[in-house]
This record gives C-alpha cells, sequence and structure tokens, in this order.
C-alpha cells in the first residue's frame, strides 16, 4: 500500500457477479493508491469485497435509501459514506442519478458506461477512467490464496444466461468421468436451481453445493483445486481465487469478456458464427456454438492438469 494521505473515492458499477469480479482490478488498484474505496452495485457482492477488503463499505442499487436519487434532483450525499475526492460511474450520465453525481461533484466525477460490447477486454475497459485520472493501475490480481489441499474440482453448469451455457449432459459427462479422478462438486446458484431434480437424480445430492452468499461461495472455491463452467460471474470468480479454471466460450468472444491468470484456460468452439452480437445470440435457436463442443477433449485436458498437480 502507498504511503500518504487517504482519499476517499466511490465506484458506481451496476451488473451482476461477473461484471463486479471484472471491476475487482478497479478496486484494488484504488487502494493501492491510497484510497478508502465505497461502492454502489450488485448487493450480492458487498459482503465479500469488504472480507477481502476492496472497500470499506458498499450499498446495494436496490437500497431503497437511494431511490430519491433516482427521482428528484439534490445533493448527492449516499448513507453511511463520506464525500468522495473521486467518482468513478460506469452509468450514463444523463439520468437523474448521474446528473445528481455530476452536478454535486462536478470535475470529480468521471462517467465511463459500459456498452454491450466493449472494444476492448472488459477489465482493461473498466481501468480506463482511472488512466485519464493519472492512477496507476494493477490488472494481474489473482488473488493466491488457494492452498491447493483438496483435490476438488468444482463444476458450475450455469451462468445468468441460458445462451451461453453447454448443455447440461455435456456437464455430467465431465461429473461422471471425472468424479473417478477426483472429487467432484456441482455448483448451484439461483440460475441453476430449475435444474436441480436434474442433479439430483443424477450425480446425488451429496455432490451438490448451494452457497447462500458469494461469500460462502468464496470460501467454498477456495478449498478447491479446480474449476469448471460456461462464460459466468462464478468462473471469473474462481480464476481470481487463483483455481485452475476452464471456462467454455460458445456464443461470447473470449478476447473481451474472459478472465485473465496463468491458470485460466479457454475452451472456444469451432463454430464459425461464433463469436456474435448480443442481439444475434437473443434470437439464436440452434446455439449450434455450444453444440459443436467437444466434451471429452475438456475431460481429456483437465485429467493432464489433474496429473500434473498429482507429481
Amino acid at each position: 500500500m502507498n504511503s500518504g494521505r487517504f482519499k476517499n473515492a466511490l465506484v458506481v458499477k451496476p451488473g451482476s457477479i461477473g461484471d463486479t469480479v471484472a471491476a475487482f482490478p478497479v478496486f484494488y488498484s484504488l487502494k493501492e493508491n491510497s484510497y478508502n474505496v465505497y461502492f454502489i452495485g450488485s448487493e450480492k457482492m458487498i459482503g465479500y469485497l469488504e472480507r477481502i477488503k476492496f472497500i470499506e463499505k458498499g450499498i446495494g442499487f436496490g437500497d431503497s435509501r437511494l431511490l430519491e436519487f433516482f427521482t428528484y434532483q439534490r445533493k448527492f450525499t449516499v448513507p453511511e459514506m463520506p464525500d468522495f475526492d473521486i467518482v468513478i460511474s460506469y452509468i450514463e450520465p444523463d439520468t437523474i442519478f448521474g446528473q445528481n453525481i455530476l452536478n454535486t461533484y462536478k470535475d470529480n466525477a468521471v462517467f465511463h458506461p459500459v456498452p454491450e460490447e466493449p472494444a476492448s477486454h472488459i477489465t482493461e475497459f473498466l481501468l480506463e477512467p482511472l488512466h485519464k485520472s493519472g492512477i496507476k493501475v494493477m490488472f494481474d490480481i489473482e488473488r493466491k490464496v488457494n492452498k491447493h489441499g483438496n483435490d476438488i474440482l468444482f463444476i458450475h453448469p450455469g451462468s445468468g444466461s441460458k445462451k451461453k451455457n453447454l448443455p447440461p449432459e455435456g456437464f455430467l459427462e465431465i461429473f461422471t468421468e471425472l468424479n473417478q479422478t477426483c472429487e467432484c462438486r456441482i455448483i448451484i446458484g439461483e440460475c441453476e436451481k430449475s435444474d436441480m431434480d436434474y442433479w439430483v437424480k443424477n450425480a446425488g445430492a451429496e455432490n451438490i453445493i448451494e452457497p447462500e452468499t458469494i461469500d460462502e461461495l468464496a470460501k467454498k472455491l477456495e478449498n478447491g483445486s479446480w474449476f469448471i463452467g460456461n462464460d459466468s460471474g462464478v468462473s471469473h470468480l474462481a480464476a481470481f481465487l487463483g483455481l485452475d479454471t476452464f471456462i467454455i466460450f460458445g456464443p461470447t468472444d473470449p478476447q473481451i469478456w474472459a478472465p485473465k491468470g496463468k491458470k485460466v484456460k479457454i475452451i472456444q468452439t469451432t463454430a464459425e458464427c461464433a463469436p456474435c452480437n448480443y442481439q444475434t445470440r437473443k434470437n439464436c435457436q440452434s446455439m449450434k456454438c455450444l453444440k459443436e463442443i467437444n466434451v471429452q477433449s475438456i475431460i481429456s485436458m483437465i485429467k493432464q492438469v489433474v496429473k500434473k498437480k498429482r507429481r
């Protein structure tokens, strides 16, 4: 941590787990540049961000105490937070909420809304406001808390969009074969609850974990060694925690959305139509890109990494 007077920074970042994990280098860079960091964003992420000391305090976008800032023109004073030396906002400035930030902090507010398809890697895009403000950035911040003491492979078969998911039969094939090599655990979150019966029937309830919070999920992942999943927030978190992370990319572009890290292995479709843009993906019925993923090649790849660790 750099020495000197601490300043206060507010990061306004809507989005889900993956959107927030992609912004971890923003929080970390601000901390390393002597800022106390505060956060308005995903309520699910706040407890974890506070535990790993990336932020001092956070408040969810859905918090009723913020409602007036979306409705009325007024001074932007966030409950239980100080005034800020800099506000980095990833929302549009021409909303009432954005105007309240701009009117209160004027030259100290930096707006950098995120498009559906950024032109550069998402984390590089999110770090641009820091570059423009003269703040030194740190991109590679793998957490390195994983002791790799347990031979556990975590399998997360879902994501925030079913259009990004390998069919469950593919993940079941991975589970069935690799569970003979190491312990395998299926992660079921909110997006996967509709498939719970499928996983209980085919993998067994004893092999399923249902973390209630992101903090609980992170603690589970910290005790494993390997992870396989789709392009999702959980995959980003596993990569951040230092697991050997295998991520399946069908319609989305790993050049933009894949987490960085030496232990991240990208499994990319060979379909000529991929990657595609959001509207094309939304309207696609065939999902050819995911059906062309070779599951046996994934199993072989993971087995090689498992053997290497055990040597």
